[in-house]
């Protein structure tokens, strides 16, 4: 008896060292790395401390429940989550920290409940702690939560509501139905193509229920109708863009077909392709530096069999029982990446689009390890040594890449906002005019130097507001009394300032060039 306590203090002594691991891996230099701000992260930012001062968005919108993002939409989990931390942590104000603080949160959600759903699903402790492990150090569950993209909480709200559902398959208490019910729900306020992957999976998963005797009719309508309960705002709102109905209010938010014209993305012509593209972005990466990298992958190359594997094994004993009526986990995740396909299926397929379907691979993980490790029955020992091995040195070499020389300014350096070279420019008197090489976007400045949406509107004009211009190009005036925020890869316009026989005032910063009277 003495022993088996001892095995437990280990145990839970091993999951607290390696969460605190987690949570440093996901909170060190966080508004450093990645060293880009995103233009989503900007305009979420913005619309945010919009809502959070005024109670409208930055286009005007008063309380939407789905807030406007250049033209479209944006999930309003993220959003609103950063309105209550402005509200109270910042005062009012907003930061980078308190803008990827919840992506941040999010990750360490699929951290500690998606170790509790190996858990769950194994019961058996070297199993969950090597499920801890990968959630701890793969590249994607550690790169995902860096930064503030609305869609990427669906992984975390997904890994939450994946364990509430199988607590509720263990217990049969009518409270957990209530919960997991509630959770997915809850779901479809992170991503508008939860709208597709939440009801799809709940229609498969409870079929499978009722088939193998884990839900009555009684309670899987009930467990419908807590859904639909958690989920009614989104699901009025959606009604409201299907059917082009008029804005209406509710529960203190605006209903309104913000995000409409996103349906036009919604088609089955190239739905197989998207599938194929997406199954090789998320095992391998997609060419956007901010999700994963080459040469690591989402989770290393050294799962990518495993995986593989998995999905193979995995479905081949769920159907294996599925006459004999007996429930397999199995069918859970692989019915949850069925939906999640599916869902992408009809849309573009980027990596971050598919950000749920990483806590389905991390079973098909553990299930493949676990699958070779049973089947290699004489060799066990080396198979656990070189695997623990490949993962050692995977880790290592890309946490030091990740946190010493990672940096996607060097690729897309016009993601890099230039706070200090707009605060010296603003600080010389007889400047006039600023010019900010921002391609016209103006979220790269208002959401570091907020101003009220209702200004800015009544001083909007095409390209920027008051003395403030987001763009340079061919057409842009030199002048002595403007300065000139030029990106350094901007030479066309670099060479025009330097041939204008303008005295400047030059100074470098990491990826903008500030040029103004001395």
């Amino acid at each position: 008896m003495h022993r088996i306590q001892v095995s437990r203090h280990t145990y839970r002594l091993c999951l607290l060292l390696i969460f605190g691991a987690a949570l440093f891996l996901r909170a060190y230099r966080l508004t450093e790395i990645p060293d880009i701000v995103h233009i989503d992260e900007a305009g979420l930012g913005y619309n945010a401390w919009c809502l959070a001062n005024f109670g409208i968005d930055r286009y005007g919108n008063e309380m939407p429940i789905y807030p406007e993002n250049f033209g479209g939409g944006q999930s309003p989990l993220y959003t609103y989550l950063v309105v209550i931390l402005i509200k109270t942590v910042g005062g009012g104000s907003l930061s980078l920290t308190l803008l990827r603080l919840p992506g941040l949160l999010s990750s360490m959600l699929v951290v500690v409940l998606g170790t509790a759903l190996i858990s769950a699903v194994y019961e058996n402790r070297k199993v969950t702690l090597t499920a801890a492990l990968l959630l701890t150090f793969c590249p994607y569950f550690i790169m995902h939560g860096r930064y503030a993209l609305d869609c990427n909480l669906m992984l975390g709200c997904s890994t939450a509501a994946l364990f509430l559902l199988v607590r509720y398959v263990k217990s049969g208490r009518l409270s957990h139905l209530a919960a997991y019910s509630a959770a997915f729900g809850l779901v479809m306020y992170s991503y508008a193509l939860s709208y597709f992957v939440v009801p799809i999976f709940l229609c498969l998963i409870t079929l499978y229920m009722l088939w193998c005797r884990k839900i009555t009719f009684r309670r899987a309508v009930l467990s419908a109708l807590c859904v639909c309960a958690a989920a009614l705002p989104i699901l009025l709102f959606v009604c409201i863009m299907l059917f082009g109905l008029p804005s209406v209010s509710f529960l203190g938010f605006t209903l309104s077909p913000t995000a409409a014209s996103r349906l036009a993305d919604i088609s089955l012509s190239n739905f197989r392709n998207n599938i194929i593209d997406i199954i090789k972005y998320t095992l391998t990466h997609d060419g956007r530096p901010l999700d994963a990298l080459d040469g690591f992958y989402t989770m290393y190359a050294v799962s990518v069999p495993f995986i593989l594997i998995g999905i193979a094994a995995s479905c081949r004993r769920w159907l294996w029982d599925f006459r004999s009526r007996t429930f397999r986990w199995e069918f859970v995740f692989f019915s949850f990446y069925a939906a999640g396909l599916t869902a992408i299926g009809l849309s573009h397929g980027y990596l971050y689009r598919a950000n749920y379907l990483f806590i389905a691979y991390l079973y098909f993980l553990v299930y493949g390890i676990v699958s070779v490790y049973r089947f290699v029955r004489f060799l066990r020992p080396y198979f656990i040594g070189g695997l623990g091995a490949a993962y050692l040195v995977s880790s290592v070499l890309f946490i030091r890449y990740y946190f010493v020389s990672y940096s996607p300014a060097q690729t897309i350096p016009q993601f890099v906002p230039a706070c200090e070279a707009i605060e010296y420019a603003r600080s010389k008197p007889d400047v006039r005019d600023i010019y900010i090489d921002y391609s016209g976007v103006s979220e790269f400045y208002t959401a570091f130097f907020p101003q009220s949406p209702y200004a800015i509107a009544e001083t909007a004009h095409e390209d920027g507001f008051g003395n403030l211009h987001f763009s340079v190009t061919a057409e842009t005036p030199l002048n002595p009394k403007s300065a000139y925020i030029v990106l350094k890869n901007n030479q066309a316009f670099l060479d025009c300032l330097k041939e204008s026989g303008i005295t400047w005032e030059i100074v470098e910063y990491s990826s903008h060039c500030l040029y103004c009277a001395p």
